[in-house]
């Protein structure tokens, strides 16, 4: 047998025996029934008790818990594993009480619509990429502490304490009142300062060139002046003067005219023989990349009934933008931005030749919609978009460019369904004069 009172309890002994029953008294004393852990890895897995037992205690019975948890701390000895476990436990309790004041009279999960904007709650939301700052007030939100909200259309972010402040309506809805997501054409139309009565196109605010803190920024694209919490030097390529000068350089802009130009990047909203066909023969580039769409319009004919080709997801995916497809005279800003770069051209280049070799090499269906000349007879297979061959604009032939020159732009194929339609007219011209004669004949 084993003589109990003869053993001590475990710990018993220990010099932080003592200050180990307050922690547990705390725990339950404030309704959260947690323990000490036993080590760190327990406390992160949730093992010593979970902070979302508090959720139903009010701000003064966190704030006191705050006060208890501070003075065992420094009663705690240290770089003790207890004095750890109360740092991390004050850290949660005082999440705890700034959570609960920004959501005391909000309902975080909810989206809020405000001037056109669709924010969704973004709380505890950990961004690697870049910091965050507000929209609205411009300054830095501490996602990993900060409740704040985004727009799902724009990326408009603000804090929660801004959101019933905001004034800048969603760029969505500026886009669709304008007649269409379209992009201004004119190179910078600044109309002055007293045209705005010296404030802020947005937010409103007195601006002067007497003062550094509210100093006047310039909008390279809608031409007005901002305030610095609404204009934060942020450079991007204008439309207008790539489209008039071809000119790529980054300009400064307002944070509204950064969301604009955000969500028209990729939208094929510019037609760009009808605002400035001369552009074409002054980038040779852009030439060669509206022949090679027009080339691929016609590839798309074979494509869309080949059912090899529907199998295989041509031409829809071969990595191509979709409307370099769909036709041949739009364009974004991302596109003519790329031509420069040299990116769209790889990637018109890739997506050709793909969709060429598969009529021509690879399906046999395809192929055999291929032409034949009907002027020299030759057995030689020709497509609409071969560059010695020409298309009759009449009944859609195809022909070898020699043939046709030496034809005199004669189709054989015209010619003989204009006499086929005339035979056909002449013997119906007959029927009825058989029927008029029998018509008299019978009278």
């Amino acid at each position: 047998m084993v003589d109990i009172k003869s053993n001590p309890p475990i710990g018993e002994n220990d010099s932080h025996y003592e200050s180990r029953i307050r922690a547990n008294s705390f725990g339950r004393g404030s309704g959260t029934g947690t323990s000490t852990p036993s080590s760190s890895s327990e406390y992160m897995t949730g093992g010593a008790g979970d902070s979302s037992d508090n959720k139903d205690a009010s701000e003064e019975d966190l704030q006191e818990m705050v006060r208890k948890c501070k003075l065992m701390v420094l009663e705690s000895a240290e770089c003790s594993d207890e004095r750890k476990w109360l740092v991390r436990r004050l850290i949660e309790l005082r999440l705890r009480v700034q959570e609960l004041r920004e959501t005391s009279d909000e309902n975080l999960f909810e989206t809020r619509v405000i001037l056109g904007h669709h924010f969704v709650p973004q709380k505890y939301y950990i961004t690697t990429s870049s910091p965050v700052y507000c929209d609205h007030c411009s300054g830095a939100i501490w996602t990993m502490l900060q409740s704040w909200y985004m727009c799902n259309d724009c990326k408009f972010s603000c804090h929660w304490k801004c959101l019933n402040n905001v004034c800048r309506v969603c760029v969505h809805v500026v886009a669709s009142e304008a007649g269409g997501y379209t992009h201004t054409k004119d190179i910078c139309p600044e109309q002055g300062l007293s045209k705005q009565g010296y404030r802020c196109a947005e937010c409103k605010v007195r601006i002067t060139f007497k003062s550094a803190w509210i100093e006047p920024r310039l909008c390279d694209y809608s031409g007005l002046y901002y305030c610095q919490r609404c204009h934060w030097n942020t450079a991007m390529v204008i439309p207008a003067r790539v489209i008039r000068n071809w000119d790529m350089e980054p300009r400064l802009v307002s944070r509204a005219a950064v969301q604009l130009l955000m969500l028209l990047e990729d939208r094929s909203v510019l037609p760009l023989e009808e605002l400035n066909p001369k552009l074409f023969t002054l980038v040779p580039d852009l030439s060669l990349v509206k022949r090679m769409r027009e080339e691929m319009q016609m590839m798309k004919k074979y494509l869309v009934l080949c059912v090899e080709a529907c199998t295989q997801g041509l031409p829809w995916k071969i990595g191509l933008r979709t409307h370099m497809i769909e036709n041949s005279g739009n364009y974004s800003i991302k596109d003519l931005i790329d031509l420069q770069s040299g990116i769209l051209l790889d990637e018109l280049r890739t997506a050709y030749d793909t969709m060429h070799a598969h009529i021509t090499q690879q399906c046999e269906l395809c192929k055999a919609r291929g032409h034949l000349c009907e002027i020299c007879g030759n057995d030689e297979i020709i497509y609409p978009w071969d560059a010695s061959s020409v298309i009759c604009q009449q009944c859609s032939a195809v022909h070898h460019r020699v043939c046709w020159a030496k034809r005199n732009h004669c189709c054989p194929r015209c010619a003989r369904l204009q006499k086929r339609r005339a035979l056909q007219g002449q013997t119906m011209q007959d029927g009825e004069d058989c029927d008029t004669d029998d018509t008299a004949k019978d009278s």
